[in-house]
């Protein structure tokens, strides 16, 4: 077995072929710039986040938008049962599960393969019958 995978190693990777391979690229302009590199390497890009000045986070990070988390603290958040949501969040939960486990209950993938080649069959049949 081994010398089976070592000779196919020496000999190299067995001719493909890459028809339906596209590979594309746009050209691009390099420049250097150390002196922003060393900036950028010593974290001072960096802003404090919520005035600590141990939290660091970058100033296009989403968390520089939270000013509370006290809502979504993980002690508060066990502590919340079923029966503290609404109406509205009840049923949100619920669509949201569905959606969570629906790879559970049926191939989403293969359904869709399966409407995609009804419609085509459906869609050929009807030309087909037109056309006569």
């Amino acid at each position: 077995m081994s010398k089976k995978i070592l000779r196919t190693l020496k000999e190299g990777p067995a001719e493909e072929n890459y028809d339906d391979l596209l590979v594309f690229g746009y050209q691009c302009t390099l420049f250097r710039d150390d002196e922003k590199a060393m900036y950028i390497d010593q974290c001072r890009h960096l802003i404090p986040w919520m005035g600590d000045d141990t939290l660091l986070i970058d100033r296009y990070d989403g968390r520089g938008h939270l000013s509370d988390l006290s809502a979504y603290d993980s002690d508060i958040m066990k502590n919340r049962g079923w029966d503290a949501l609404t109406e509205r969040e009840k049923q949100m939960e619920e669509m949201i599960d569905q959606e969570r486990y629906l790879d559970l209950f049926c191939d989403v993938e293969e359904k869709l393969l399966y409407e995609g080649m009804f419609r085509l069959v459906m869609y050929t049949t009807c030309i087909f019958f037109k056309v006569q």
